[in-house]
């Protein structure tokens, strides 16, 4: 029985020998093919990683910028508002008192104004324009008129470069003096 086994085993080593000995290219091939496969897999996985890593900077980075430009943004929209609301601001300085009964106003702003009337808004003893109204006045230019008591004045007045603008109603008060 030892004799058959060893026998068999012989055979058996014979018949691999002789079947490497035909196929041993393809074995030879197929484990090539294998290894190539094995490393290549290897090597496209670690550069995938490094381009994923790559990635998900660029899109961190691209995020900062998108959020620093939104904050930017907010800020410009701030600052419009703001110089929106000084360049649309009533433009007149508080009436000031020159001497005895002469008051002016002083046009304030970086815009033209369009006065159409300075009034009281009551009767009062003595009233003067010593100023031609209507009139187109630019930053600094001065409204002068003679009133016998401090009390307030009514302007009505638009935007000189917006002809089509509703005149506005503004009063102002002759307390301050110079």
């Amino acid at each position: 029985m030892l004799d058959f086994i060893v026998h068999w085993i012989l055979l058996r080593i014979v018949f691999m020998i002789d079947w490497f000995s035909e196929h041993g290219v393809e074995l030879a091939g197929f484990v090539f093919t294998l290894v190539v496969t094995v490393v290549g897999w290897a090597i496209e996985h670690r550069s995938s990683k490094e381009q994923n890593k790559e990635r998900e900077d660029d899109i961190r980075f691209l995020r900062e910028q998108l959020d620093s430009l939104r904050r930017q943004a907010t800020t410009l929209e701030e600052q419009t508002a703001m110089q929106r609301a000084d360049h649309d601001k009533p433009p007149f300085s508080d009436a000031e008192w020159i001497c005895g009964s002469l008051r002016r106003i002083r046009i304030e702003g970086s815009r033209d104004v369009h006065v159409e009337s300075v009034t009281p808004p009551t009767d009062t003893y003595m009233f003067h324009l010593n100023t031609h109204l209507p009139d187109d006045f630019a930053p600094s230019e001065t409204i002068e008129y003679v009133i016998s008591d401090p009390g307030p004045v009514e302007l009505f007045w638009r935007w000189a470069d917006e002809p089509n603008m509703s005149l506005r109603r503004l009063r102002r008060v002759s307390y301050k003096p110079v």
